[in-house]
C-alpha cells in the first residue's frame, strides 16, 4: 500500500508539472511551484526503489530534492501568501543552505573521505533540520497572516488548506521522521497516503479552477473606472464608509471589524469588494483610498507644510515604508517628487 501511494502521489507530482509548465514564463510563484513539484519527485524516486538508490544515479535526485524541498516550499508560501513581494537575493541564498549543508556533508564524506567528528555531525544534522523547521514555520505564519485579508474565496481555500496542510505534512516529516527517527511501521504509509491526498488536492484546484487563483498575476486595475459604474445597494454603503466615514483611516480595521460596522456578513463583503470593485485583497482596497487622500493633500498648498509622515500616519498608514511602497507602485513617484510636480 505503501508503493502504491508513493507512485500515485508521484503519477499526481508530474501531472501537476504538466499542467503548469506551458505557464512558467507568468510569474515567479508557477517556477517556484514547478521546482517544488520537480524536487518532490526527486524525492519520491528514492521512495520507489529504496533498495538500490544508495548505489545507483537515483542517490543524486533523492538527496537534491529532498533537500531542496523545506527550502523552496518557504519561497513558494512567501511567494503566494505575501502581499505583493519581490523576493530578494539573500531570500533564494537563505532557502538554498537546506540543500547546501546537507549535500556538502555528504559530497565531503563521500567523494573526498573526509570524516567528522560526532559533534561536527550532529550540529550540521540538527542545525540543518532546525533551519528547514524555521523556515516552514515562517511561511505558515504568513500564510496566517495574510490569509484574512484575500478577497478572492477560492484562493483562500486553497491557501488555507491545500498549501498550509502541505507545510504541515513537511513539518511533521521532518520533526517525526528525521529528528525523532519514529520507527511504527505504520508512519510510512500514513506519510504516504497524506501526500497522495494532498496533491489530488492540488491538482483538483488546478484543473477546476484558473490558474490565477492560486498563483497571483498582477495586472493593472482602473479602480477609479470600477468605482465609477452604478454600484449596488450594498456596495453603495460599503464605499460610503470609505468616502464619507473615512473608515480606512482606522488603526487595525480588518474585514471582521468592517463587516460588523456595516452589519454585513463577512464572506458577503468579501463579494461585493472582490466582485464588483475588483479588488484581490482587503489591504489594497484600504490602501486605495488611503492613497487617493494622501495624493489630494500633497497638491494643495493647505499642506504644503505638513510632513509626509504625517499625511500617511493620518490616511491609515502603520509606517512610512510601506506607503511610500503603496505610492510608489500607484504613480511611479515617491509622495515628494508627486508634491513638487503639483505643487
Amino acid at each position: 500500500m505503501t508503493l502504491f501511494f508513493s507512485y500515485f502521489s508521484f503519477a499526481q507530482m508530474t501531472m501537476c508539472i504538466l499542467i503548469l509548465l506551458p505557464l512558467w514564463r507568468k510569474n515567479q510563484s508557477i517556477r517556484l511551484y514547478l521546482l517544488l513539484m520537480l524536487s518532490g519527485c526527486g524525492y519520491l524516486l528514492g521512495e520507489l526503489f529504496s533498495p538500490i538508490v544508495q548505489h545507483s544515479l537515483l542517490w543524486w535526485p533523492q538527496n537534491i530534492g529532498g533537500n531542496a524541498l523545506p527550502g523552496i516550499f518557504w519561497l513558494v508560501g512567501i511567494s503566494v501568501f505575501g502581499d505583493h513581494i519581490v523576493l530578494k537575493r539573500w531570500q533564494y541564498a537563505l532557502a538554498s543552505l537546506t540543500l547546501v549543508i546537507p549535500m556538502s556533508s555528504a559530497l565531503l564524506q563521500l567523494g573526498l573521505n573526509i570524516q567528522f567528528s560526532a559533534n561536527v555531525t550532529s550540529i550540521l544534522k540538527y542545525g540543518a533540520m532546525l533551519l528547514e523547521l524555521l523556515l516552514i514555520s515562517h511561511a505558515l505564519l504568513i500564510a496566517a497572516q495574510h490569509w484574512r485579508n484575500d478577497l478572492v474565496q477560492e484562493r483562500r481555500y486553497i491557501r488555507g488548506g491545500v498549501i498550509c496542510v502541505s507545510g504541515l505534512y513537511l513539518f511533521l516529516v521532518i520533526f517525526l521522521d528525521q529528528l525523532l527517527n519514529i520507527q511504527w511501521i505504520g508512519f510510512d504509509l500514513i506519510k504516504s497516503m497524506l501526500l497522495a491526498t494532498l496533491i489530488i488536492g492540488i491538482n483538483f484546484f488546478l484543473f477546476r479552477l484558473r490558474e490565477s487563483s492560486l498563483f497571483e498575476t498582477v495586472s493593472a486595475v482602473n479602480h477609479n473606472a470600477v468605482a465609477s459604474k452604478a454600484p449596488s445597494k450594498e456596495l453603495s454603503r460599503v464605499i460610503s464608509a470609505m468616502v464619507e466615514d473615512k473608515l480606512y483611516q482606522q488603526d487595525g480595521i480588518t474585514i471582521a471589524s468592517f463587516a460588523k460596522h456595516l452589519s454585513i456578513h463577512e464572506y458577503k463583503l468579501r463579494q461585493l469588494i472582490n466582485g464588483e470593485m475588483n479588488y484581490r485583497n482587503f489591504n489594497d482596497f484600504l490602501n486605495f483610498y488611503r492613497i487617493k487622500e494622501v495624493s489630494e493633500k500633497l497638491t494643495q498648498t493647505d499642506f504644503l507644510q505638513t510632513p509626509v509622515l504625517t499625511l500617511a500616519l493620518e490616511s491609515g498608514f502603520r509606517s512610512l515604508s510601506s506607503f511610500n511602497k503603496v505610492f510608489k507602485e500607484t504613480h511611479a513617484l515617491t509622495p515628494t517628487q508627486y508634491r513638487k510636480k503639483y505643487q
